[in-house]
C-alpha cells in the first residue's frame, strides 16, 4: 500500500489509471523474483562432471539479480543429478543430510568433492590462476 500513498494527489481519474499504477509499481519486483527463480532451473546434465556443473551454475547465478546464499544453496542442491557421478551423488546426499548455512559452505564442500573427483579420474587439478604462476616465473628468470 506505499505505492499508493506515494501517489501524486488527484494523479487517479479513473479504475484504469489506478490499475496501470499498480502494474507499474509492482511489474519490477515480479520480473527480479521470476528472475531469480530461474536458478532452480539450472541442472547438472547427464555425464556433466561436477566441475562443470559448478561452473555453468555460478555463471548463471552472476547473470541474475543477487540472490541469498540460501535460495542459492537450495537451488544448487537440487539441480544436482545424482545418477551424473560419485561426486554429485555424496555432495547431494551431504548437502539433504547436513544443510549448507551459507554459500561458502556449499562452495568448500564441492571444491572437496571436486578434487576427490580429479583423484579418481586421474587428472590433475591444475590451479585457476595458472597463468599467473608462469608469468611470475618468467619474470624471475
Amino acid at each position: 500500500m506505499i505505492w499508493y500513498h506515494n501517489l501524486p494527489p488527484h494523479s487517479i481519474d479513473s479504475i484504469s489509471m489506478l490499475e496501470d499504477s499498480f502494474v507499474k509499481a509492482h511489474a519490477g519486483a515480479i520480473k527480479v523474483a521470476t528472475r531469480k527463480s530461474d536458478l532452480f532451473k539450472v541442472k547438472q546434465r547427464q555425464g556433466e562432471i561436477l566441475r562443470e556443473f559448478v561452473s555453468r551454475f555460478q555463471m548463471e547465478r552472476m547473470k541474475l539479480p543477487p540472490v541469498t546464499d540460501d535460495w542459492a544453496v537450495q537451488a544448487f542442491t537440487q539441480g544436482l543429478n545424482e545418477l551424473s557421478s560419485t561426486s554429485s551423488h555424496r555432495l547431494k546426499q551431504n548437502l539433504i543430510e547436513y544443510p549448507a548455512v551459507s554459500w561458502a559452505d556449499a562452495q568448500n564442500r564441492y571444491q572437496s568433492k571436486i578434487r576427490v573427483e580429479y583423484d579418481h579420474s586421474g587428472t590433475p587439478c591444475k590451479p585457476v590462476h595458472q597463468n599467473r604462476i608462469v608469468i611470475k616465473q618468467k619474470q624471475i628468470d
